[in-house]
């Protein structure tokens, strides 16, 4: 049997009306090329990973909008919602077909986890009592499984302590419950605009880069970085290994307003 092959795509930002800028460009239509790009070099997908902050100033609209882009490819999506997102919305208006807000999947003999962060109203991340039990309960359930765990918010720190003010704030609480069930092989999240690669025991920590724009890497207060739009692809294999590799637009970003604070 092949890899499973999965995409993450994170932050897009979408603008309540189309057209609409933010920080100077178009997240929409970036979104539109990264989701295009990402088919075009790498699709099929099995699935793909959206982990939250789809809409910046979330509304119907917004999220109907995603949806038509998203399902014009006809690929299975899981969302998340990120501190910028209104879950009851998302789980209105991206739950059909193909396109849905489940907790959990088994894909092939992978389990797929997803994981609510959100504070409403904060940009700080929490895994909720409820949402650490409903984590135990699933791992325990499908040990011989291996795991990968999707969440919006990062665990670890990025390096940026103006970004990382906002992490998880039970993220210790978290790690020492998934090192205690060796089936996890990773968590991917989104939330930080970067890419990284970390590790904790046996587990592998990734952060994924914005479909619009990016921040820029260990910086002590908001700043906006040059590098392009990415997503990452995981190959999830037969025998419980994992891959992952970042993949940008081939562009620049010369439109960025450098100047505003509307994050």
């Amino acid at each position: 049997m092949a890899a499973l092959k999965v995409l993450q795509l994170t932050d897009l930002h979408i603008a309540p009306r189309a057209g609409e800028l933010m920080l100077g460009i178009d997240t929409e239509a970036y979104f539109r090329q990264t989701l295009k790009h990402a088919v075009d070099q790498h699709g099929p997908f099995d699935l793909a990973l959206l982990t939250g902050d789809l809409a910046q100033d979330p509304c119907v609209d917004s999220y109907q909008r995603i949806s038509r882009h998203l399902s014009a490819f006809d690929m299975r999506c899981l969302c998340l919602p990120g501190n910028h997102d209104d879950f009851d919305l998302m789980r209105i208006y991206l739950n059909s077909g193909k396109l849905g807000c489940d907790k959990r999947l088994v894909l092939g003999n992978w389990l797929i986890v997803m994981l609510n962060s959100q504070i409403i109203g904060s940009p700080v991340g929490m895994l909720a009592e409820a949402e650490l039990e409903f984590l135990e309960g699933t791992l325990r359930a499908h040990k011989r499984l291996p795991t990968l765990l999707a969440v919006h918010h990062h665990c670890v720190e990025s390096g940026s302590p103006w970004m990382d003010a906002m992490r998880i704030r039970n993220s210790a609480a978290f790690l020492a419950l998934i090192k205690q069930h060796p089936q996890v092989k990773a968590v991917t999240c989104g939330h930080v605009h970067q890419a990284f690669a970390k590790r904790e025991a046996h587990i592998e920590l990734f952060a994924t880069p914005s479909s619009c724009f990016q921040f820029t890497p260990q910086s002590d207060d908001f700043s906006l970085d040059d590098t392009p739009p990415g997503y990452r692809v995981f190959r999830l294999g037969e025998d419980g290994c994992l891959q992952s590799e970042v993949f940008r637009l081939p562009i620049r970003m010369d439109d960025l307003d450098r100047n505003a604070h509307e994050y």
